[in-house]
């Protein structure tokens, strides 16, 4: 299966950052995303990717939606419901574009996307369902940095996990710096991309 959108081989275009909980999200400022947008940001911006995803890496105790009102409030940051699903995005000029998708649960999300788009277009295939997942971003990711232990998967993720490579940094969501971003993106550099096939 073609990735859609598929980006050059020597370029990377958008990372997904898989952290946190919606818990720790909620107990962040406006300042505290702003500053975390900027140490993204700065984590690729070596590389020319143009977008970040981020997502919780699952719902923690209780299932706590985090609250979107810190967000709405860092300058450049603006709300968009697309496919049936309320994402952020900041953007600071004309470089990296940071994407928030709040969804700790990916099956719901996949759900709820596929829910949307039958309503939007009965007919739709599979480079329509994986534009809506990735939406706004028009690229599948081509790297994830999933933050936390190596033997869990988070469950903020499904599609994004099939053709993408997984990087696991065994930090905390409030650990992250541009540092460890450069590092994955080091990693991902140094491997033959298969985009889910097998080497022969």
């Amino acid at each position: 299966m073609p990735r859609s959108g598929t980006p050059p081989e020597d370029g990377l275009v958008h990372v997904v950052v898989c952290g946190g909980t919606p818990a720790e999200w909620a107990a962040m400022s406006a300042g505290d995303w702003e500053e975390r947008f900027e140490v993204i940001a700065r984590g690729v911006s070596d590389v020319g990717a143009r977008w970040v995803t981020v997502f919780p890496h699952h719902s923690g105790s209780g299932g706590v939606v985090s609250s979107s009102d810190s967000l709405e409030q860092v300058p450049g940051v603006t709300r968009n419901m697309l496919h049936g699903i309320v994402r952020h995005v900041w953007s600071k000029g004309p470089g990296v574009s940071v994407v928030v998708d709040q969804s700790p649960d990916g099956h719901a999300r996949f759900a709820r996307v596929v829910d949307a788009l039958r309503c939007e277009n009965p007919s739709f295939d599979e480079e329509g369902l994986s534009r809506a997942l990735s939406a706004p971003v028009e690229v599948q990711a081509d790297l994830v940095l999933i933050l936390g232990p190596p033997d869990v998967l988070p469950t903020s993720l499904v599609w994004e996990l099939a053709y993408s490579e997984l990087v696991f940094l065994d930090i905390t969501w409030s650990q992250l710096q541009a540092g460890h971003l450069e590092m994955a993106i080091d990693d991902f550099n140094r491997r033959h991309r298969r985009f889910g096939g097998l080497d022969s």
